[in-house]
């Protein structure tokens, strides 16, 4: 077939739901949506204003739970305010290139997560393993350097995957079964050959995982080493708190993305199943962190108690 004979289509058909289609069910899923979207800017944000004001939060740890909230507050904002077009208004097209942008920022957002995960991880085995050294180590030059590299990393990745796509001709169906577009979905709608694409994806995810995978492991290892060489109960629940918090998060995340693994493999699971434990995956980093941090960090929570008494029981009062 010559190359005049492909018609590259010029959107996307985002089926969403496949069970779902009748407004009321829609109005429903907007409804939740809206809810979670409102709750991931609301608590993302608190976060980070808690952060940048309070000077004793002004700390390596905190820095990265701010970027982690910020990350956060884009993948809500990549994903749900084009489902909320899509089930209020029925507009569920996509034009070809903000599908592009979008499945670009999904999975360079997914892994920005993940990599500062991983940083604070490092952070996590500096506190409780080298505390005296700690100051030492983790200078504002290494922290930016991190820092830089969570954030440019994942993009550089992602856009090559998401450019090397557009040399796929799409001449056929046009029809995502997905409420959102990601890299996987689209390369499966080429009329050409997309085993390079595929080749290419897996490889960006295997050195993403890779790289987190290495991280954790040998982190947590060097953390439950030192924790066991600790005779008292007290050290034992300095080094819980000192990683806790990061450890829930983590955990959660993992074993969220192993369940949704699982999930996807099972043929008796539907598609609206399956896409419902997607959205939970990508949007429970984004919802939980924040909880989590603010309950499990005694900084945090000490803040948070400051400016709650400072600015609503106090004016109250008078």
């Amino acid at each position: 077939m010559s190359n005049e004979s492909y018609k590259r289509i010029s959107e996307f058909i985002l089926l969403g739901f496949p069970g779902y289609q009748d407004q009321g069910s829609k109005n429903i899923l907007s409804a939740v949506f809206l809810f979670v979207y409102v709750a991931i800017l609301t608590e993302n944000i608190f976060i980070i204003v808690i952060i940048w004001f309070e000077e004793k939060l002004h700390r390596p740890m905190y820095y990265f739970v701010c970027n982690l909230a910020v990350a956060g507050i884009f993948m809500g904002t990549v994903m749900i305010p084009k489902m909320l077009v899509n089930f209020l208004l029925n507009w569920n097209t996509i034009e070809f290139s903000s599908c592009l942008v979008q499945a670009v920022t999904y999975s360079a957002v997914f892994a920005i997560q993940m990599y500062f995960l991983s940083a604070m991880s490092y952070d996590r085995v500096l506190a409780i393993c080298s505390p005296l050294h700690y100051n030492s180590i983790m200078t504002n030059d290494l922290q930016i350097k991190i820092m830089v590299i969570c954030w440019t990393m994942p993009w550089c990745f992602h856009l090559i995957v998401i450019l090397f796509a557009l040399r796929l001709s799409f001449c056929g169906p046009n029809k995502l079964p997905s409420c959102h577009c990601n890299h996987s979905n689209i390369i499966k709608l080429s009329c050409t050959d997309n085993s390079a694409n595929n080749a290419l994806g897996l490889a960006v995810v295997f050195t993403n995982l890779t790289v987190y995978s290495i991280i954790f492991i040998v982190s947590y290892g060097k953390i439950l080493a030192s924790v066991l060489k600790i005779k008292s109960p007290g050290g034992h629940r300095k080094a819980f708190m000192t990683c806790g918090a990061h450890l829930c998060v983590l955990s959660t995340t993992l074993l969220a993305s192993a369940f949704v693994y699982i999930c996807t493999r099972i043929p008796s699971f539907s598609d609206d199943a399956r896409l419902i434990v997607t959205m939970v995956q990508n949007l429970l980093c984004p919802i939980l962190n924040p909880i989590v941090y603010a309950l499990m960090t005694k900084e945090i929570r000490e803040s948070i108690k400051k400016v709650f008494c400072k600015n609503i029981v106090r004016p109250s009062a008078k």
